[in-house]
């Protein structure tokens, strides 16, 4: 009997006294409250997100011409052309994600040239986040947008500046 409350007295201390290993891994914030561009390294930074964390607060990236009342991109609004000049919308679905948590959307144009970059905090309640980018002043040419929260990369959305006659609106 002496032998089984021991062997519970320890199983119990071990449980206590070690953390998740998701805990660990990702430090113990569950909110990234700065996204960036390059890897955080240690655990003790709210930042640095576990990659399977970071992927699953943001859902449903999908970029296009219009945005609803409700946060996403209406049927026949989405698409990659765009005219210079032409704002892009690109929207995601962030309800699992917790308040606060930062999201970035760092814009990349021909070259791989950095021209733009918003950074949002996800608010309370909130199911979808739009980042929209004007495009004036910017020359043809290929696209890309990368979604950022903490310090993960979770989507790409490429896209062109092509002339009036190949864009949609």
């Amino acid at each position: 009997m002496k032998r089984i409350f021991l062997v519970i007295a320890v199983i119990s201390a071990l449980a206590f006294a070690c953390k998740k290993t998701d805990e660990v891994a990702t430090g113990s914030a569950d909110t990234a409250t700065a996204a960036s561009t390059s890897e955080i390294s240690g655990t003790s930074s709210p930042n640095d997100l576990n990659p399977v964390r970071a992927q699953s607060y943001i859902d449903d990236v999908t970029i296009g011409h219009e945005v609803a009342a409700d946060g996403t991109i209406p049927a026949g609004k989405t698409g990659d052309n765009f005219v210079p000049g032409q704002k892009v919308n690109i929207t995601m679905k962030v309800k699992d994600a917790p308040a606060g948590t930062a999201v970035k959307v760092v814009y990349f144009g021909p070259g791989e040239k950095q021209v733009g970059e918003e950074t949002k905090q996800v608010k309370a309640g909130e199911t979808f986040m739009v980042f929209t980018k004007d495009t004036k002043g910017w020359a043809k040419g290929d696209y890309r947008a990368d979604v950022f929260t903490g310090d993960e990369k979770v989507n790409s959305q490429h896209f062109n500046l092509v002339d009036k006659a190949a864009g949609q609106k």
